[in-house]
């Protein structure tokens, strides 16, 4: 029954490379020990296994006959006597010992002073009968003994008799354990990689809702990416975010376009209870009224042309999250009436039904629009304002924030060069100084396109210049009457007039009105902010005839007079 040298090669290349595909260590096993059978026709085959600490064998996998041998021994094979010398009498131990094969032609004519007492018992246990033997060490790559393959009464004779491994299968055998080795070491990296992907998982589930418990004990937001600042407008407005994401209350946020209404609701919503659920983005001027309608609350089957099927809408996808419609002044008077519903009862009713539905949504609304001046003109629900303005937050401009601006220069300019793979560039002086004096009328998402647009101007190390921006930006001049609004800078030389008082009076201005922008023309907090008295702040004022936004004009005007 001898197998010629090919076809051994050839089952050893299939027998290894199913093993190479194998990731499951109990699948692994089961293989290597039908796998070893086959290859030496041999009527049972085990794998003992050596524990963490390398002090004992355990039986991982039993075959004989074809079948799984259930309920293996669950006394494990010793390494060590008492004496801490290895237990060379015994097999298994044997081999691990040595690292070599041992190769029984017949357990009853042994002489090699081994103890079968262990092998017997088994057969007697489970009616077997062990005739010859053959324990292959299991060695991994890094020459490490992971355990044993042995194998009983193997067929390899002409006559089919019962032998012991013949000379020329101990190779191929050999060369099988330590590819086995290999996929039994791989199969266990495997498992425990994803032991420990699941429970860093579990730990960073458990940080998260721990994180967001502790954001919302003491009123701080959850990190959300771009939202950049450390002025006072931008400290206040996070402030008011941490303190809404407290609450389940509805969040109407306020601000002109480009200010970043969308990222405050992210980080409210990202900082409350809800952060695990979903947050659910629609925009209310971008749909007519019924596309709208079937978009926010989803629609049965049947309820107009094209619905062939029920489908659920925005705030089912939201229920137990976060709801956030921009521009909701926007959006038709026809459905007002529904989002007040949602609001007051938690109920929507699909288009085309006639049940109400109750979900769990917590409504961040968002509009650049004077919704005042829309109820006044019949185009917003006064209740429904007044039912979502529970917690007004404001966006500041970036006019109002103006020492912000070298922060989000600096994060735009790096996230620019990461998603273009290009190096970190710098900006000239006049860049700069261009770039800090712009009045912004788009806000952070104008700073954010011009930041991108000059980097896509430059040639690889090249510096970004006053070339590279707008005309109208690069060619703008610091003039006191032209209204800049960010952080002054020393006025150049083309455009100074005058002997050196004037100048200096003229930069005294600007850094005092910058300043009255960044504390939201509060006197108070710009002159503690300066380092002087707001009698001398409010006199300053009066001097250059520094005048807040018309909105805030008559409020100023009442601070002032208090001196």
């Amino acid at each position: 029954m001898d197998k010629d040298p090919v076809s051994i090669t050839e089952q050893l290349i299939d027998l290894t490379t199913a093993l190479a595909t194998e990731h499951r260590l109990e699948a692994v096993l089961e293989r290597v020990v039908d796998a070893a059978r086959r290859l030496t026709m041999a009527e049972g085959g085990r794998i003992l296994m050596l524990d963490r600490a390398n002090r004992h064998l355990h039986c991982v996998v039993a075959h004989f006959d074809g079948r799984p041998l259930v309920n293996t021994p669950a006394e494990a094979v010793s390494i060590y006597q008492r004496d801490g010398r290895f237990n060379l009498t015994e097999p298994s131990t044997f081999v691990v010992a040595t690292g070599r094969i041992l190769n029984i032609d017949s357990l009853d004519r042994s002489s090699g002073g081994f103890d079968f007492q262990a092998f017997r018992a088994e057969d007697e246990r489970f009616g077997t009968r062990t005739q010859s033997i053959a324990i292959v060490p299991l060695t991994s790559l890094e020459n490490i003994t992971l355990g044993v393959l042995q194998l009983f009464n193997m067929h390899l004779d002409r006559d089919g008799g019962i032998t012991g491994l013949t000379s020329e299968f101990e190779r191929p055998i050999t060369s099988f354990a330590s590819h086995a080795a290999v996929a039994i070491a791989n199969a266990r990296l495997f498992e425990e990689n994803q032991r420990l992907i699941q429970e860093l998982d579990n730990i960073n589930s458990q940080l998260e809702a721990e994180n967001t418990q502790l954001r919302m004990q003491v009123g701080q937001t959850a990190p959300v990416e771009g939202f950049v600042g450390e002025s006072p407008p931008f400290r206040a407005t996070m402030d008011l975010i941490g303190r809404a994401a407290k609450s389940n209350v509805p969040v109407l946020v306020l601000g002109e376009t480009g200010t970043g209404k969308e990222m405050i609701a992210k980080a409210i919503h990202a900082s409350s209870a809800r952060s695990s659920e979903a947050l659910v983005a629609q925009n209310c001027a971008a749909l007519p009224e019924h596309l709208l309608e079937s978009e926010l609350f989803g629609y049965c089957k049947g309820a107009f042309t094209g619905a062939v099927a029920d489908k659920p809408g925005l705030v089912h996808e939201a229920d137990g999250g976060t709801l956030f419609l921009d521009e909701i002044g926007d959006m038709p008077i026809g459905l007002q009436a529904k989002i007040l519903r949602l609001l007051q009862e938690g109920e929507v009713r699909r288009v085309g039904s006639t049940k109400n539905e109750h979900v769990s949504v917590r409504i961040v609304a968002a509009t650049h629009a004077n919704l005042k001046e829309k109820i006044a003109n019949s185009e917003f629900r006064e209740d429904l304002f007044y039912r979502l303005s529970v917690f007004p937050v404001t966006s500041p401009a970036l006019r109002e924030r103006p020492s912000d601006i070298p922060l989000l220069i600096d994060y735009f300019l790096q996230r620019a060069a990461r998603e273009h793979s290009r190096t970190l560039p710098a900006l000239t002086p006049e860049a700069a100084d261009a770039l800090m004096r712009w009045r912004y009328p788009g806000n952070v998402r104008e700073l954010k396109n011009l930041i991108e647009r000059a980097l896509l101007l430059i040639d690889e190390g090249e510096r970004i210049g006053l070339e590279h921006l707008p005309p109208e930006i690069g060619g703008a001049s610091q003039r006191w009457n032209g209204g800049a609004l960010g952080t002054p800078a020393l006025p150049k030389s083309p455009d100074v007039q005058g002997d050196l008082k004037t100048i200096m009076q003229r930069y005294e201005a600007l850094v005092i009105e910058a300043k009255l922008r960044e504390e939201g023309w509060n006197q108070s907090r710009a002159a503690r902010a300066l380092d002087i008295s707001r009698r001398n702040l409010v006199e300053k004022v009066r001097r250059y005839s520094i005048r807040p936004p018309a909105r805030l004009e008559d409020q100023f005007a009442a601070s002032a007079s208090e001196n």
